[in-house]
């Protein structure tokens, strides 16, 4: 077990040590999850004040407390102009100390995906580590660094951005041998402003690589020159369905939201899969996984073996059988355009009846009301047969789909309607993680009841 002291941390900081020292061994920023050992971050938040609840971190078990504020009671501390910083540095340090081979994931989508299928290879070849849910801002990162204290042998980073400046930060928080790009889509478009800037921010991930490290690149995506020279002097890995990929797709055979058959190559050895992940986006998150094994030079049968064992989680296209033969696909964690079509495109691929249950796809800025016309085009041309739009902007949905629509205008207006579904229907819930579609999921797998597989 690998620790970081607090006078190390003081020192990185320039703060004053006026207290015993302290080993420390993980980090946690809610006082229900300190584990013995921990430094217990006590930040300010806009409702909640960690300050409040440094007693429960002691009584937990934490070894040192960072705050704001003085600390009063009996416990090694240090006082910090930025508690966030001082998690950052605490990160920093904690990946100084170990040997494990860092991989970082970034894109516009799909990264917690791809983070899981890296994660199902790499567990297959050492002890490894790896982002939990979707923690990768500023203050996930660090969580995820400071689990580095066990001395794995892999970790597994994901990176998200909020704004310019936030991958590059991250970025040398986790220092990654190996980063993963896997695309710049519109997705937050309304805080980057232009597609252009999107790339710029998520290509941060690639700056201050050396000879030593690898960059995994999506060869279909049409930044890839920009990509690969700002990825210079480290070593290319690409991915994707172009006949010049590394760890191409051959071809791939639907099952619709039961998963994908996919054959692919790794530098001309075929193999053939069977993934439980749907859609093309899990076929590209699969491939990018694939390239990440193929520069960690790791057999090619665990990554078959990883890539095989992936399976969707709540909120992220898992399909829950309900009584009378419904099948309910949970994809309302998020939503962008790219993914709400490819969504559609799977639920097209099943029998009918078929309802689309879709909410508002948030952040898309000046554009975003065609953005919804957009995909509303492409629900009708695949034939969905019924559409029950969530929130202000969804409604366009149904501008020009030409389908049985009905809006709501809000999650709890859906609830409250309490929409009848046919025998055997497929029903596609999904819209970004602020309409709170989850809680319909919630609502109606409780009122119809879930069967088992």
């Amino acid at each position: 077990m690998s620790s970081v002291t607090l006078s190390l941390l003081a020192n990185q900081l320039d703060a004053p040590l006026l207290c015993d020292d302290a080993a420390l061994t993980g980090l946690a920023i809610d006082s229900r999850q300190v584990k013995p050992g921990d430094l217990f971050a006590a930040i300010e938040g806009a409702t909640v004040n960690g300050n409040d609840f440094i007693d429960a971190a002691i009584a937990n078990g934490a070894a040192a407390v960072i705050s704001k504020q003085s600390v009063a009671q009996p416990i090694p501390s240090l006082q910090v102009e930025s508690v966030e910083k001082a998690c950052a540095d605490f990160g920093l340090l904690m990946r100084q100390s170990t040997s494990a081979k860092v991989v970082g994931i970034t894109g516009s989508a799909g990264k917690t995906t791809a983070k899981a299928f890296v994660e199902q290879i790499c567990v297959r070849a050492g002890a490894t580590v790896a982002t939990l849910g979707n923690q990768n801002n500023e203050l996930g990162v660090p969580l995820t660094l400071a689990r580095l204290a066990s001395d794995p042998e892999f970790a597994v980073v994901e990176m998200g951005a909020a704004q310019r400046g936030d991958i590059a930060y991250l970025t040398g928080m986790a220092r990654p041998e190996i980063v993963v790009l896997l695309n710049a889509l519109e997705a937050h478009l309304g805080r980057f402003g232009s597609v252009e800037t999107i790339v710029e921010t998520k290509g941060e991930i690639l700056d201050g690589l050396t000879s030593d490290s690898i960059a995994v690149l999506n060869a279909d995506q049409p930044h890839l020159d920009v990509w690969k020279n700002r990825a210079q002097p480290a070593s290319i890995i690409t991915f994707g369905r172009s006949p010049e990929a590394d760890v191409r797709c051959l071809e791939t055979v639907s099952k619709g939201f039961e998963g994908t058959s996919l054959t692919f190559a790794i530098r001309g050895a075929r193999y053939s899969v069977e993934l439980a992940i749907p859609g093309t986006a899990g076929v590209m998150n699969a491939l990018a996984a694939a390239a990440v094994g193929v520069g960690l030079a790791l057999e090619h049968d665990k990554i078959i073996e990883g890539l095989v064992a992936l399976s969707p989680v709540d909120g992220r296209g898992k399909t829950l059988h309900l009584g009378r033969g419904i099948r309910l696909v949970d994809d309302s964690y998020n939503a962008s355009p790219s993914s709400v079509t490819a969504a559609i495109s799977v639920l097209a691929t099943t029998p009918a009846p078929r309802t689309a249950v879709l909410g508002d796809m948030l952040e898309l800025g000046d554009g975003a009301v065609d953005y919804h016309r957009e995909v509303g085009r492409h629900l009708a041309d695949c034939g969905v047969e019924r559409l029950l739009s969530v929130g202000s902007l969804a409604r366009h949905f149904g501008d020009v789909s030409g389908i049985q629509a009905e809006h709501f205008s809000d999650v709890n207006a859906l609830i409250a309607r309490k929409p009848e579904f046919a025998a055997n229907e497929t029903i596609l819930v999904k819209g970004s993680r602020g309409v709170q579609l989850d809680q319909f999921v919630d609502n109606l797998s409780a009122s119809v009841g879930v069967t088992p597989c």
